[in-house]
């Protein structure tokens, strides 16, 4: 069985040295979001890991922040759309993965864009890409 640290090792070697990675100004973390982070941080964590036989199911979540961008129209923040797209469209194509022991599910993962609960002193708000993934790992 595969425990919850390696599956979180497998995806960010995954995301590690990729164009997802390299178009993002923050960090890739696999310990959470650095702190007071305004930064387009990338952040996999495991939501659940279930099966100790020969095949094993788990779900993991790959964040992606995105700050939202000031309209002067309205006067006020708004998701910064064209970013939101861009780095989405990377994480679609970043995470039919398979490799080794672990394969991708495509009908059990989604993705989904969601607003942070955060405001920064200046009143920024921002927004996340969720990234669900279903992996079905093969432990013969």
């Amino acid at each position: 069985m595969k425990s919850d640290e390696e599956i979180k090792d497998f995806v960010y070697a995954a995301i590690r040295g990729s164009q997802l990675e390299r178009a993002a100004t923050g960090r890739l973390s696999r310990r959470g979001r650095p702190a007071g982070s305004r930064s387009e941080d990338i952040v996999v964590a495991v939501l659940a890991n279930e099966g100790a036989g020969q095949t094993q199911e788990a779900y993991v979540n790959v964040n992606v922040y995105v700050a939202d961008q000031w309209n002067a129209r309205t006067g006020g923040w708004e998701p910064d759309v064209v970013r939101l797209r861009e780095l989405a469209s990377l994480c679609k194509s970043l995470f039919a993965l398979r490799g080794g022991d672990y394969r991708v599910e495509p009908s059990g993962s989604s993705q989904h864009t969601y607003p942070t609960d955060a405001r920064w002193e200046d009143g920024r708000t921002e927004h996340f890409i969720n990234n669900r993934l279903f992996l079905r790992i093969n432990n013969e």
